[in-house]
């Protein structure tokens, strides 16, 4: 991670889970910012035409030890690793299947810890890793004790990394986003939410690249949670820093 060189090339994007929602908005906002971009998911090469013009798919299954070891980690460039693949499941743990506490487990950590540390090991020039958790990693929920496990130790593990990224190359940057309340209908599958509260992926998409793109500091911790008053429910809310976790009712 140490070419000199390399600082000369352009910047490149990498977004794991770039296939729907605010992973697909980001991808869209790296491209239209003239950014060459990799998009990493089980169906890229699924997308239509019109969600998958401008950019490179790169196929990737989360789950697959195989495809994760397989995965084409090239980054031609200083690089924005965008770190959002999940998926959300609301259920109370006893009712749970081994399963899909593995399955989960492989998609929101163990899967992109693997393909991250292989990135990093290749990478020719920076790395600005911005990781999409979730604000359920320290808000009280009913019957979501592993996705929110899972959200609080991808934090966990985005804050150690710190360190050790800034010590591989100086330029190194982390930025760790804890969203909530997003509008994605297939990501709650099964579930009866009012989508009108919630908040627009591609709006939170514009205000995630404003803030890493603009950061400078090595680190940056950041909420983006939706307002719920009257006539302004929905609309994100920005605060900066970490949030202590919540008792349980």
């Amino acid at each position: 991670m140490t070419s000199a060189t390399s600082q000369a090339q352009p910047a490149v994007a990498a977004v794991i889970g770039g296939t729907r929602g605010l992973g697909h908005q980001l991808a869209v906002r790296c491209r239209d910012a003239g950014l060459r971009t990799f998009v990493y998911g089980r169906s890229v090469h699924d997308l239509p035409p019109e969600r998958s013009r401008g950019f490179e798919p790169r196929e990737l299954d989360l789950c697959d030890a195989d495809s994760v070891a397989s995965a084409d980690v090239s980054l031609p460039g200083p690089a924005y690793v965008f770190w959002v693949a999940g998926a959300f499941l609301k259920k109370p743990l006893a009712k749970t299947e081994d399963a899909e506490i593995d399955g989960l487990t492989d998609l929101l950590l163990t899967g992109p810890l693997k393909l991250l540390r292989r990135m990093l090991a290749a990478a020719p020039s920076s790395v600005r890793l911005v990781t999409i958790a979730s604000s359920s990693g320290w808000k009280r929920r009913e019957n979501e004790s592993l996705y929110c496990a899972l959200k609080a130790a991808q934090a966990t593990a985005t804050r150690g990394l710190v360190p050790e990224l800034v010590e591989a190359h100086p330029a190194n940057q982390v930025t760790l986003i804890q969203p909530g309340g997003l509008a994605v209908p297939d990501f709650h599958t099964g579930l009866e939410i009012d989508y009108g509260t919630m908040m627009d992926p591609a709006e939170v998409a514009g205000i995630i690249w404003d803030l890493a793109h603009s950061q400078r500091e090595s680190f940056r911790e950041v909420q983006i949670l939706r307002s719920r008053e009257p006539g302004q429910e929905g609309v994100p809310q920005v605060s900066f820093g970490p949030r202590l976790p919540e008792p349980p009712l």
